[in-house]
């Protein structure tokens, strides 16, 4: 399978982009297994077997990009069209939709649409020699999986029309800098194990809460004040209902750390 998805006794959903011989590029199959994996790990969710999601590459990159295989009709007219686009930009939407926190763990190239699978992720941990790219301007395109709308976001407006037009790479420390990558968690040969751990302290807090406040923190660009309020008071309400408040009022009354079940 081009894409796989397991869940581990830690509660860390493992998406895995699965074709490393070609540095992980997205073809039809990836995009379609994009989106079983975000199916199933909605499905893991719902019943609490995962509480948080890692998105990974195969071998020694997160991804190369588009396979040019999805460009094959271009002579003919018979390019992606419309419909096709918006299919694989909902098989990135749907990481960036799940109610648990998601990460994406780059080691190596994440270039075109592998940078923009990692934008839509909450978070993204890179091994000291991810390197993050916008190729589109080199093919006469633009970034069309969701980096115009995310990218400015995160990195701000010039920082993005930066990597948009230029298509130039950024390295690991750049990336951090710019806020792109979250953190690095050293080189390439400790650094699967860094971010399954990093997860897996996401997997361990109290889900209910950080599992809404990414998507609060998204809206909120869009909203109004009166509206962004109303929304935290609604969030927050499910919150004071939760196991994990309860947990959380009980640890801090008996002083010692809480244990957290994610509902």
């Amino acid at each position: 399978m081009t894409v796989t998805f397991q869940v581990g006794d830690d509660r860390v959903g493992v998406v895995t982009l699965n074709r490393p011989a070609k540095l992980n590029a997205l073809d039809a199959t990836v995009f379609e297994g994009l989106t079983r994996a975000a199916d199933q790990a909605a499905a893991a969710i719902a019943d609490r077997r995962c509480r948080a999601v890692l998105v990974t590459g195969a071998g020694r990159a997160f991804s190369a990009g588009l396979d040019v295989s999805l460009f094959a009709g271009q002579a003919t007219g018979q390019a992606p069209d419309d419909e096709a686009i918006a299919e694989m930009q909902q098989a990135f939407t749907a990481f960036e939709d799940l109610a648990v926190p998601t990460v994406a763990a780059v080691q190596g190239v994440a270039l075109g649409a592998g940078c923009q699978l990692a934008l839509a992720c909450h978070l993204r941990v890179g091994a000291g020699d991810a390197d993050f790219g916008l190729l589109e301007a080199r093919w006469g395109l633009i970034p069309d999986l969701g980096a115009t709308w995310r990218l400015p976001r995160i990195v701000g407006l010039s920082r993005a029309t930066d990597m948009a037009v230029t298509a130039r790479r950024i390295a690991a420390p750049t990336a951090l800098s710019w806020g792109l990558l979250d953190a690095v968690l050293g080189e390439p040969d400790e650094f699967a194990a860094a971010a399954r751990a990093f997860a897996a302290r996401l997997a361990r807090g109290p889900t209910v809460a950080t599992g809404a406040v990414a998507g609060l923190l998204r809206d909120s660009f869009a909203a109004g004040r009166d509206q962004a309020l109303r929304a935290e008071r609604q969030v927050q309400q499910r919150c004071l209902a939760s196991a994990d408040f309860a947990e959380a009022a009980r640890a801090g009354a008996q002083r010692r750390d809480a244990v957290f079940e994610g509902r």
